[in-house]
C-alpha cells in the first residue's frame, strides 16, 4: 500500500466550498419551504442526538440561509438509510 500526499491548497479549497455552497443554494431556494425546513432540522436532531459533532448546538434556532449554507448536506440520498425512516429510541 502507497500513500500519497497532496499538498492543501486553500485558494482551491475555498472555490471548491463557493461552487457547493452554489450548487445547494440552486437546489434548495429561499425561502425554504416549511416541509424542507422541518426536514433538515429534524435529521439534525437525530444526527445530534448520535453524537455528531458536525451539527451545531444552535442548528435549531439557524434562519433559512443558514440551514442550507450549513446542514443541507443532511438531506443527501447518501444519508437517507439512516436518516429518512422514523428514528426509534428503545430502553
Amino acid at each position: 500500500m502507497s500513500l500519497t500526499f497532496v499538498e492543501f491548497d486553500p485558494i482551491q479549497a475555498k472555490k471548491d466550498r463557493e461552487i457547493e455552497l452554489q450548487k445547494r443554494r440552486k437546489q434548495y431556494p429561499l425561502p425554504l419551504n416549511n416541509k424542507t425546513r422541518e426536514e433538515i432540522v429534524r435529521r439534525c436532531a437525530i444526527l445530534r442526538h448520535m453524537g455528531d459533532d458536525g451539527i451545531g448546538c444552535d442548528y435549531n434556532q439557524s434562519n433559512d440561509q443558514q440551514l442550507v449554507d450549513h446542514y443541507s448536506w443532511v438531506l443527501d440520498e447518501e444519508h437517507d438509510d439512516l436518516l429518512a425512516g422514523e428514528f426509534v429510541i428503545k430502553l
